[in-house]
Parts: C-alpha cells; structure tokens; sequence
C-alpha cells in the first residue's frame, strides 16, 4: 500500500471508531457536517477522504485534534509530571435518551426554566397591576417550541425534528387563538394537522 492508502485507511477507521463513540449515525455526523451520509459511508469504506476543512470540522465535533483522526493508536501526550496521577476524563459525556450530552441538556433545561420563569414573573406582576398579562404564558409555550427545536439541531437526533416542529406549531396557533379569545377562533387550532403533516413530509427531504 502506498502512503496515502495507509493514511485513509488509518483515518477510515478512526472515523467509524470515533462516531460510534459519540453514539452516532452515518446519516446524523453527515447532517452535522452538511454531507451525505453516503459520503460517510464511503471514507468509512476508504474509498475516499474528506477535505481539511471537513476534517477540522469533523476533529471538533468529536472533541479531539485532527491528528486523532490521522494517527493510528492516538492517544493525548501526558506531561511528566502528571504522568502518576489519574488520567484526566477524556472520554465524550455519555448522552441521554433525547441524543444530547449531559451539559447539552443542562443548558436547554435552565433556558426553558428561565423563559417560563420569566413568563410566570410577568404574568404575575400583571396580576399585581390589575393588568391582564396572561399572554406571557401563552407566548412561552411556542417560544419553549422553537426552543426545543434548535436545541436538537445542534445537538439532538433528526427523528425528533418532527415533534418539536410540531410542538412549536401548536404554540404558535394556541397564542393566537389565545390573543384572539374574545373571538372564539379556537377552531384555528385544526390547522395543526396539516401543519404536522408538511412538517413530516419536510423532514424526509434531505440535501
């Protein structure tokens, strides 16, 4: 094998190796990398390399430098004096059902908190001022949708996609209809299923 084979099937291995590791998919790294996931599948064969950009890309998105990926049995130099003590945790934090790692989740959880607690001060403060701010409420339910939805963009699974648009749509029609009460347009929220309908279809289209 000439150089250049031995440095693709180095790398072809450490790809497939690394993506398990991060507990994801051909077709989930491919839509993190604006790629195909047959792209995926055929550096992972070695029938092909990626770019330096892809490769930097890619070395980010698994937490390690681009000689991770390049290098056979790679591991992070240790200087020598910590060399006798534990190893620093290096391994990615493992993920919960919804795909996205520990702090990932902390992060979406106490946006959502703080944008209902935020609703709920208002709301409250309303209250106080014999003002009708319950429309606060009403506008963190699509706020929480959208929310929800670039979370799992950037760091959840595609096949939730659909119910967190889906959700988020739901939001949007329920504080309309919220908004609009004193006209009884409740039946607008029927266009939900529609609307769920071209956000399935939508997320079987891939580039």
């Amino acid at each position: 094998m000439t150089e250049k084979q031995d440095v693709a099937a180095v790398l072809a291995h450490n790809i497939a190796d690394r993506r398990k590791q991060c507990g994801m998919t051909q077709a989930e790294l491919a839509e993190k990398l604006g790629y195909s996931d047959k792209s995926i599948s055929k550096w992972e064969r070695c029938e092909g390399m990626p770019d330096v950009l892809c490769l930097k890309r890619m070395a980010d998105l698994f937490g390690v430098p681009v000689d991770a990926l390049l290098t056979e049995n790679w591991s992070p130099a240790v200087p020598a004096e910590e060399a006798a003590e534990p190893a620093a945790q290096t391994e990615i934090l493992p993920k919960t059902k919804l795909g996205m790692g520990v702090n990932h989740w902390a992060i979406a959880a106490v946006t959502v908190s703080g944008t209902w607690l935020a609703a709920l001060l208002l709301f409250l403060i309303g209250k106080f001022c014999a003002m009708d701010f319950s429309v606060a409420l009403a506008a963190a339910i699509p706020i929480t949708g959208l929310l929800s939805v670039i979370f799992n963009a950037l760091w959840g699974k595609r096949k939730l996609t659909f119910w967190f648009c889906t959700f988020f749509v739901i939001g949007v029609l329920f504080m309309i209809c919220w908004l609009l009460r004193e006209h009884n347009i409740w039946g607008l929220m029927a266009l939900t299923l529609p609307a769920a309908g071209v956000i399935w279809f939508g997320c079987r289209i891939r580039g």
